[in-house]
């Protein structure tokens, strides 16, 4: 679709319908859930197991294809992701020991989250193997498809490329590519932002949100969003 041609009240209306299936079969299987959780598409979020923690302000994608997946497997382990955090499609997170995301991280599309091996090397009949903690401190950005292994502790604010394979301890502030994953670079912390800002700023994120959906959708029918799937054009 090139245009969303929904009237600003349907917008506000499937939000409010979600938010009633987020409360009622999303919140009930988390330890723990903060102010405005939001999961676009919340059927193709799976949560498996107990110990699930999520902080204020999460956004969740998931889509039919690449569901979002938080599974601890048989309550061993724990998963807590802390406030303003974004995950994108395709994430998966399993553990089996412990998982802990900071404030303000960014989780790209497929990437994945072990803290356990899943089988010993010799000895492949029983799960989970050797396990490890992980720890993504504040404002941590995981690229597209990178793999974050057990034991491996990401420094505030760094960046984590995409498809790299991360086995050791990155430091903060920095940019680490490849397979394994190395540093490149060092971020500047001058001028630094979060996504947090977007929330504690003059104008709190649901006024933002409202000015624009009101802007961008206001001459927006009800005709004319049912003309766009009987006869989508060339503004579809």
């Amino acid at each position: 679709m090139r245009k969303d041609h929904r009237p600003n009240w349907l917008r506000k209306f499937q939000t409010f319908v979600n938010e009633i299936y987020i409360d009622h079969y999303v919140r009930p299987h988390l330890d723990a859930s903060g102010i405005d959780l939001r999961v676009i598409n919340p059927g193709y979020l799976e949560i498996s197991g107990t110990g699930i923690k999520l902080g204020d302000h999460v956004h969740v994608m998931a889509l039919a294809d690449k569901p979002v997946r938080l599974a601890v497997f048989e309550n061993l382990g724990e998963i807590s992701i802390g406030d303003y955090g974004v995950i994108n499609p395709g994430v998966r997170i399993s553990s089996a020991n412990s998982i802990t995301i900071g404030d303000s991280c960014l989780l790209a599309m497929n990437c994945y989250l072990s803290d356990a091996d899943w089988h010993d090397i010799q000895h492949r009949i029983y799960a989970p193997g050797n396990t490890a903690p992980i720890v993504l401190k504040d404002n941590v950005w995981i690229g597209d498809s990178a793999l974050i292994t057990k034991g491996v502790t990401i420094g505030e604010n760094s960046i984590v490329g995409a498809y790299s394979v991360v086995t050791k301890d990155v430091p903060a502030n920095s940019i680490v590519v490849g397979n394994p994953a190395r540093v490149v670079k060092e971020l500047p912390t001058e001028n630094l932002t979060s996504r947090k800002a977007l929330f504690t700023g003059d104008q709190p994120y649901h006024e933002f949100e409202e000015q624009y959906f009101g802007e961008k959708l206001a001459d927006n029918s009800i005709l004319g969003w049912l003309s766009s799937f009987l006869k989508p054009g060339k503004d579809v």
